[in-house]
């Protein structure tokens, strides 16, 4: 039941407080303007982010004060950085940062979570471990952040896989961190609708930084959380999809000479609407792929055995290797005149 109430009171204060966050954002001057490598062709109200965080955020507190007990350390640590990648995200939305700032704001956010003392616990000298976690924390965040390119694309797939998370939280005893990751896939649920298929409203970078940090956070509470062996795999098919959609934008834009921090249209996405020439359906088919992917590895997860794992690994890696190699030959779409 508490679980339940973590979700529903996010998605009812987001469904209620999105139409808000839009006037707010349109009084603020919070708001994404058309440009060539973007889709949209008017502008949009920012503050979507700032929705979902504090609809989250206060479900999540909700549930606590009503239902008592203690406030559990691994939902701390999960909300740990989010409010500093949200303020770190608002002032880029508002003002532009420069890339190192933001970099260095995402490093500060990704030790604070790992100043709390949980690493994945991956057997390295703990200075190490640390240093590497930081660094797959960061990826994630400018992965969700670059993945940020469609209507309902990371709002749909971040409630997709933190519900995923939740789901493996419970299962380990760990319902206080399950409720936290439930009121946020809650809010982003509550999001959509104002987000997909047309968009009233973006998430911003505050928006698409506070779900990779949360994303990120979760993964590592899960490795953490989860006994050692070969079902340790699945946290990583839970995540499988941004990271593939980094990789794939990072090797394409080196390859073809161009910068890599510099957006396009060229992401795995893209290259799938133009294909099947319709945006609403690839995210309606890249939301069915995360599922399919948090399902294969909540199965490895649940299983812990070499076998599942290294059949289930190996299969979404050829998969996503022979998907890579595909859309890399579609030609990007074409960058419409000023």
């Amino acid at each position: 039941m508490m679980l339940a109430e973590g979700f529903g009171f996010a998605l009812l204060l987001s469904l209620l407080l999105t139409p808000a966050g839009a006037r707010l954002a349109w009084s603020t001057g919070y708001l994404d303007h058309p440009q060539a490598r973007k889709l949209h062709t008017s502008a949009t109200a920012l503050l979507g982010g700032l929705v979902v965080f504090v609809s989250a955020l206060t479900a999540w507190g909700l549930v606590r004060l009503v239902r008592g007990g203690p406030w559990e350390r691994e939902a701390l640590f999960l909300l740990a950085g989010a409010p500093l990648v949200v303020a770190l995200g608002l002032w880029d939305d508002r003002h532009g940062m420069h890339p190192v700032v933001k970099l260095a704001g995402q490093f500060l956010a990704a030790a604070i979570l790992l100043a709390s003392g949980r690493l994945p616990g991956l057997g390295l000298p703990p200075a190490l471990e640390w240093v590497l976690t930081a660094l797959a924390l960061v990826a994630l965040m400018n992965a969700v952040n670059f993945l940020d390119n469609m209507n309902g694309m990371v709002g749909g797939l971040s409630a997709i896989t933190l519900a995923a998370f939740a789901i493996l939280s419970a299962a380990r005893g760990a319902a206080g961190l399950a409720v936290a990751q439930l009121a946020l896939a809650g809010a982003c649920a509550g999001f959509l609708p104002y987000n997909f298929p047309r968009a009233r409203i973006f998430l911003g970078d505050a928006g698409s930084l506070l779900l990779g940090y949360s994303l990120g956070a979760s993964a590592v509470l899960a490795y953490a959380g989860s006994p050692p062996g070969w079902g340790r795999l699945g946290v990583l098919l839970l995540l499988a999809y941004p990271a593939f959609d980094l990789i794939f934008v990072v090797v394409n834009r080196l390859r073809e000479g161009r910068k890599i921090y510099v957006g396009g249209r060229d992401h795995s996405n893209h290259r799938l609407a133009s294909v099947i020439r319709c945006p609403t359906k690839a995210v309606l088919l890249m939301w069915c792929s995360t599922a399919a992917l948090c399902a294969s590895g909540l199965v490895v997860l649940r299983l812990n055995r070499p076998m599942p794992a290294l059949l289930l690994s190996a299969l979404w890696t050829i998969l996503l290797f022979w998907s890579g190699l595909r859309l890399s030959s579609i030609p990007i779409a074409p960058t419409p005149a000023p």
